[in-house]
């Protein structure tokens, strides 16, 4: 059976008419029910990156509120020896951005296997899944840097105000 129409979705009208318990769609349709089915999947996967950032994020300032914990006898220490708050708080903070930075290059290392991986087994079926570009890259590893020293700037400013005194005496 040859079908031609001029109207859109004439054609399918005419499959249901003519087939039994068959399902049509137009080329706009089709189109319209991919781009919905899109956009559910990328509003889930924002919602899984939102709740990641916020538990990474608490996760950060955890950490750094225990090494700073840690650390209280030699912060006192320094304050004792004339070291400025604002000196504590910049000495903190660069120590959270190397961090985040290391941290942010093994995950990219990691990161860049797997893109390798998935590409490799996509490729079987003729789909690159996945681009890894210089350019994403870098803003990965420099997000990952600059997360951590925002997330360092409470605990390091926290770190700033303690008493010299009450900070030696820390146990």
């Amino acid at each position: 059976m040859t079908l031609r129409a001029r109207l859109p979705g004439a054609v399918a009208t005419a499959i249901e008419g003519a087939v039994e318990n068959s399902a049509t769609m137009t080329g706009a349709g089709f189109d319209e029910t991919v781009g919905a089915t899109t956009a559910i999947f990328n509003a889930i996967i924002i919602g899984v990156a939102a709740i990641s950032l916020i538990v990474g994020g608490l996760s950060v300032i955890n950490t750094m509120a225990m090494s700073v914990a840690e650390r209280t006898r030699e912060i006192g220490i320094k304050r004792a020896i004339g070291g400025s708050r604002g000196r504590i708080i910049r000495e903190l903070v660069a120590e959270a951005g190397i961090i985040g930075l290391i941290g942010g290059l093994i995950g990219l290392g990691l990161g860049a296997v797997v893109v390798v991986l998935a590409n490799e087994l996509g490729r079987a079926s003729g789909t690159v899944l996945f681009d890894l570009t210089p350019v994403t890259a870098a803003f990965a590893v420099g997000f990952s840097t600059i997360l951590r020293m925002l997330a360092g700037i409470i605990p390091a400013w926290s770190a700033a105000r303690l008493d010299p005194v009450s900070a030696l005496r820390y146990k």
